[in-house]
């Protein structure tokens, strides 16, 4: 009677962090490939949640993160079966977690059940959140153990081919990134015009300016002359021309320089403030060019600035700001002399 007893209230106590998880709707991201499994005082950290009071309660309420107990509750069983397609993503996520942390033997089954799975998830970590498709964060989270027992270099090779190659899954945060990275492969150049060109993932433009095809210039100039498109974010990794400039930043080519200038005349003169992430990445290729020309450019870009800053029109210092941040990620000592005559606040933009 003891020992149903205990299995009555072990399941008492899953369905309950189920309810939690599904309640909160938020997937918190949590060390993983490097953690160890939780083991916690379960009965102490669940006793005082009132289910059926949060059931019941139409105000919004603060839920207490309760990922780490799924992985003190269960086995390894009954983690693999909350991963199936039919409980929500949070669980999914939750339990593929806690199966990283073991180190379990079929994580790649897991992920080939999941990465397709486009559903929209509230994501968070250190305070920041966002959103994200699920199957991203499915292969962001496996391919955390690239390399690893528990997957091996051939698994993870076909888990980045999924993502590339599956239609439709540019669109994921996972893909966006393994586009800035990918290699000039020959083999990838037919899909990664496709991203670029029909799925409009723009992170793509980099990858493709890594073939140094002359018929693909066209392609690059026309993203660079959006420079003035009002709709888009500056501060959005997706922006059209960032991207380019980044593409830019890998081919340096002399066809760039016309539009680099307007680029640079049009940051400097309009009439709202300069946004830092857009000014890195003109100065990323700019220094890519590394001869006289692109001293002179930079040089003359931080004076304009500095004159339009002596003016009044403080928000400008973000050029100097944009070139530090450039240097601290691509330094170059043909510009150093450059930091000491222009000195900016560092800029950290998380993007590459």
């Amino acid at each position: 009677m003891l020992l149903v007893a205990c299995a009555d209230k072990r399941q008492g106590q899953i369905e309950k962090v189920l309810f939690m998880l599904n309640r909160s709707g938020t997937y918190y991201e949590m060390t993983t490939s490097k953690g160890r499994r939780y083991y916690l005082n379960v009965d102490s950290l669940l006793d005082h949640i009132d289910t059926a009071y949060i059931k019941t309660c139409k105000a919004a309420i603060a839920l207490p993160v309760v990922q780490p107990l799924l992985d003190s509750l269960c086995s390894d069983k009954e983690l693999y079966e909350f991963t199936g397609r039919r409980y929500s993503p949070v669980v999914r996520l939750t339990a593929t977690d806690a199966l990283i942390r073991r180190k379990y033997a079929h994580l790649e089954q897991i992920l080939l059940s999941n990465y397709a799975d486009t559903t929209m998830i509230n994501v968070s970590a250190d305070d920041v959140g966002w959103e994200e498709h699920t199957g991203s964060v499915f292969l962001r989270n496996i391919q955390s153990c690239k390399g690893k027992v528990v997957t091996n270099r051939e698994d993870s090779l076909r888990n980045d081919s999924l993502a590339l190659f599956t239609a439709g899954l540019s669109k994921y945060q996972y893909t966006k990134k393994l586009l800035l990275r990918l290699p000039p492969k020959e083999s990838y150049y037919a899909r990664i015009k496709e991203i670029a060109l029909k799925e409009r993932t723009y992170q793509a433009l980099k990858a493709l300016a890594a073939f140094r095809r002359e018929g693909d210039k066209a392609i690059l100039l026309n993203a660079l002359s959006h420079y003035d498109n009002g709709n888009e974010s500056f501060y959005g990794e997706d922006n059209e021309v960032n991207n380019a400039l980044l593409a830019v930043a890998v081919w340096p080519c002399e066809d760039f320089i016309p539009l680099l200038k307007r680029i640079r005349d049009y940051e400097i003169y309009k009439s709202e403030c300069s946004m830092p992430p857009r000014n890195k990445y003109l100065f990323e290729a700019v220094m890519a060019y590394d001869n006289r020309w692109a001293y002179n450019f930079i040089d003359e870009t931080l004076d304009l600035s500095l004159k339009k800053l002596k003016q009044g029109h403080s928000s400008d210092s973000t050029m100097a700001t944009g070139f530090r941040s450039a240097m601290l990620s691509h330094y170059n000592p043909r510009f150093a002399s450059l930091l000491k005559k222009y000195p900016g606040d560092d800029f950290e933009d998380g993007y590459e």
